[in-house]
């Protein structure tokens, strides 16, 4: 039973809400839409699409440093949600292995480590007091990395290296440094990498093969 003297005030907030409808009621229908719309997608992904098994071979790549088993919406649906939008990857790195450097132009990510020891180092953008922040974390301990910026993990232990990444969007992207420079002409190429670098000698870099 409501107590009387909640009364008022539950009358009071509902006469509030009435209020905020009327007075903008464009953003009042676009709130209740946008719940209504939520709601309508997310009852159209049936309940075991929300459990999620890394590893199936159509998500799993196999690479020179170890594995990288991606999940995202056009795998798992339910992270597509307007009210989730979230993606993962599951690391496996050899000891002494490093994933190489990269970026997710849309999300920043969170690792948590399961297994050995993982040493990231993020590049600072231009501008900053510090030219990289350079961190260690080991099973059962978490590290963050910020939207946009340049950073490699690399395993330290002496014991394979395993670690979930969780990145707050649907769709991260991903930018791979070394490829993204050599996707450039040769000369454009050798000036980002600077240090004398000529065309020709980015060409013989790139043409190594970069991941």
């Amino acid at each position: 039973m409501v107590s009387p003297r909640a009364l008022p005030v539950a009358a009071a907030a509902a006469v509030a809400a009435l209020i905020v409808a009327v007075a903008d009621p464009a953003n009042a229908l676009v709130r209740s839409t946008n719940v209504f719309a939520s709601n309508r997608l997310r009852s159209a992904v049936p309940d075991p699409a929300f459990v999620f098994t890394p590893g199936a071979p159509a998500n799993l790549r196999q690479l020179p440093f170890g594995s990288l088993s991606l999940g995202a919406v056009d795998q798992h649906p339910a992270l597509g949600g307007a009210d989730v939008q979230m993606a993962y990857t599951v690391a496996s790195i050899h000891p002494g292995a490093t994933l190489p450097a990269h970026l997710h132009p849309r999300a920043t990510e969170l690792d948590y480590i399961v297994r050995g020891t993982i040493q990231t180092v993020i590049v600072e953008e231009n501008g900053s007091g510090r030219s990289t922040i350079t961190v260690k974390a080991s099973a059962g301990q978490l590290s963050v990395i910020p939207e946009g910026l340049i950073h490699s993990q690399t395993c330290v232990s002496a014991e394979p290296c395993r670690f979930v990444a969780t990145l707050n969007s649907a769709d991260p992207g991903t930018l791979l440094v070394g490829s993204s420079v050599c996707a450039l002409p040769d000369f454009q190429a050798a000036a980002a990498l600077g240090n004398g670098f000529s065309p020709a000698t980015a060409r013989a870099f790139c043409a190594g093969g970069v991941l």
